[in-house]
């Protein structure tokens, strides 16, 4: 099918999922079937038009729509191509498990969620393929307007509504730099289409600040510190199903932006530009896992890694534009392709997670992971699936968080020779140690994770009598678990992909960087490295050495086994025995305790028997001192200042006819200079 017929058909699809949520309305098994099924109809047609670009090359296809909008480009590229790509797997997947999942929503105004879930997946086909700079602002804040409504489903509860609100004013402000941008593009070019914007010529003064625009804006949408204080709001609030798509895909969306500004639109730039953006990422990643690691709400712990792992793609990013501004094309191409190969696992990897903590949130009730323990038994599949997603994430071999992450270090480590002065290579040796140690806390983070969920007895009444949640549920995790470990085992083939998408623009190159197919040692290639192993090799070997072990044990029969409780002096071992997450995550609060600054709260409740004691509760609270010593007090000002501008709120019709009167003639005067 040409690609022309295939963007109309997956446009299409998720149209009919919008228009048969609604029509079926009054049946919801088959606003179900329907919606989510038309849902994932259209992501499996959009990894085909990734696909087909990839294959043929890329197409735009034009529109002829009336004024503002004019002329609307779809271009279809290598860089949208891949994003298109990320976006069809999770997407499919997030789509099939949503069939199960959503069923608990039947009640609750179930027609709108399945609409406006198909109306959002629309919304992010657009914006990874509008050329154009006005539609692309608009479909832009269609997004941000759609998943506003996704965040604020369950508005009876005050937490999402305020977690709503809070998302759609950062993003809001983020629209407005990402609009003054393109605009000042849009002047200097003399044109709203992305094709020509990168021919006007501009003062280098005013090309740092659409730098710095785009920036902010799209890494307001992105979740950069210290730009993030809506996402641990707001993807806890969502559905588990949006907000995998929110963290996989939709966040990732700002990086497609930032990738056509600094790739495309601006090129290369100077130096400065990417020591900012390898600020703000080294930042982003350590902070994000710290703050993950202090909590204990499943979903906010997941939605902290999402700011963690943004600063790891933006590490590539951000070395990759020092490379590119350094005259060094090579490991420009290296770095950028470790940050888009990052894109794509963590796409996957946090989309399979967010679908993991929406499994034991379906079957429990709970997000609170104190409440938990003891579901490996009680939901083996999803407790495989979690842990695979885990050790991805945690950048475990032979899974694909290793690759990218190890791809990052591989062009960190040439960093310190494309920086000047002994500050400069300092720090950029500090990036790689910085790196490592996020790489080791985010372990540590899962380790608790997946151990105070999974593990040991349940803690709760829900906990002990959860069960397995519904076969599509359990589909769309396997789905993104085998993809983390194809990528894993097997990623020349994205590489192969990424090296098509960064090749060709200014100061990268990917010339011969992966030709012998031996990505773990490509930034160290000086002579023969025939003799290294390569991954599937090592995959079968450790299955070798398993089937080896498993022999070995039942060479004299299998053992009589004996299951009993676990030995604890006589006393038999209850749920209060086990480690808390408050505990297991301690040693990291007091080694950080001068960037944390935890605060313990004991509450005590003292028993009426005397014999029983008192029953100790602790809580922990961190200050996040960019909410402390920035937002916070910017909000008061603003409520300050608006209860200043009360007074003159009369209640008087006559007065707010007399104020509009009065700013009308003064605007006439100074319009007309009279």
């Amino acid at each position: 099918m040409p690609m022309d017929q295939l963007y109309i058909l997956i446009v299409g699809l998720y149209c009919l999922g919008v228009v048969s949520a609604l029509l079926a309305n009054g049946n919801p098994k088959m606003v179900n079937t329907l919606s989510h099924g038309f849902a994932a109809l259209g992501c499996m047609a959009t990894i085909g038009l990734a696909a087909a670009v990839f294959t043929t090359g890329g197409q735009t296809l034009a529109f002829q729509l009336q004024a503002p909008l004019g002329l609307i480009k779809i271009r279809l590229d290598s860089l949208a191509a891949f994003f298109l790509l990320a976006f069809g797997i999770v997407g499919t997947a997030a789509s099939i498990y949503a069939i199960g999942y959503s069923r608990e929503y039947y009640n609750r105004r179930y027609a709108q969620l399945a609409s406006v879930y198909n109306l959002f997946l629309l919304s992010i086909l657009l914006v990874l393929t509008i050329s154009q700079v006005v539609a692309f602002i608009i479909v832009w804040e269609l997004m941000t307007l759609v998943s506003f409504f996704l965040v604020n489903h369950e508005y009876e509860k005050n937490a999402n509504t305020g977690a709503a609100y809070l998302y759609i004013l950062m993003t809001h402000v983020g629209t407005a730099f990402i609009a003054i941008a393109f605009l000042l593009l849009a002047s200097a070019a003399q044109t709203l289409d992305f094709d020509l914007l990168k021919t006007g010529t501009m003062p280098e003064s005013l090309r740092s600040i659409v730098f710095l625009c785009a920036l902010v804006g799209f890494g307001t949408k992105a979740g950069v510190m210290p730009m993030h204080i809506w996402l641990p709001e707001a993807h806890p609030a969502a559905p588990s199903h949006v907000s995998a798509l929110m963290s996989g895909i939709m966040i990732k969306t700002a990086i497609y932006g930032m990738s056509r500004f600094f790739l495309e639109f601006l090129g290369s730039g100077p130096e400065w530009w990417g020591q900012l953006v390898l600020g703000l990422a080294i930042i982003s990643s350590v902070f994000g896992v710290l703050y993950a690691l202090m909590e204990h709400d499943l979903k906010r712990l997941l939605a902290y890694h999402s700011v963690e792992n943004i600063g790891i793609i933006l590490l590539g990013v951000g070395a990759g534009m020092v490379f590119a501004s350094k005259g060094m094309p090579l490991l420009a191409g290296l770095a950028w392709i470790a940050g888009f190969y990052h894109v794509f696992n963590h796409a996957v990897f946090k989309s399979l997670l967010f679908m993991g903590a929406g499994a034991v949130l379906h079957s429990t009730h709970t997000k609170d992971v104190e409440q938990l323990g003891g579901l490996i038994k009680k939901m083996p599949y999803t407790a495989v699936f979690f842990l695979i997603g885990a050790a991805a994430i945690a950048g475990l071999p032979p899974l694909n968080g290793f690759v990218s992450e190890w791809l990052t270090f591989q062009a960190l480590f040439f960093l310190p020779k494309a920086v000047a002065g002994l500050v400069g290579k300092f720090w950029a040796v500090m990036l790689i140690a910085l790196l490592g140690l996020t790489g080791a806390l985010a372990a540590t983070c899962f380790v608790k994770a997946f151990g105070v969920t999974f593990l040991a007895k349940p803690r709760s009444v829900e906990a002990e009598h959860a069960k397995e949640v519904p076969w599509s549920m359990l589909a769309g995790m396997a789905g993104l678990s085998l993809t983390c470990v194809a990528a894993g085992v097997w990623p020349q083939w994205m590489l192969r992909l990424l090296s098509q998408v960064v090749s060709g623009y200014d100061g990268i190159s990917t010339a011969g960087l992966f030709d012998n197919s031996q990505w773990y040692a490509v930034a160290f290639q000086t002579g023969q490295t025939g003799g290294v192993l390569t991954m599937p090799v090592v995959v079968l070997l450790i299955a070798a050495g398993c089937f080896l072990a498993i022999l070995l044990a039942r060479w004299n029969g299998t053992p009589c086994r004996v299951s009993g409780e676990t030995w604890t002096c006589g006393i038999i071992p209850t749920a209060r025995m086990e480690y808390t997450a408050t505990g297991f995550a301690q040693p990291i609060r007091r080694a950080f305790g001068t960037v944390l600054n935890p605060v313990d709260e004991i509450i005590t409740d003292k028993s009426r028997n005397p014999y029983h004691g008192v029953k100790i509760k602790l809580h922990v609270h961190v200050t996040h001192y960019v909410n402390e010593l920035f937002y916070n007090p910017l909000k008061d000002g603003i409520q300050a200042f608006a209860q200043y501008l009360t007074a003159i709120q009369a209640g008087s019709l006559q007065l707010y006819i007399g104020y509009i009167m009065a700013v009308t003639v003064v605007v006439l005067i100074i319009s007309t200079r009279w």
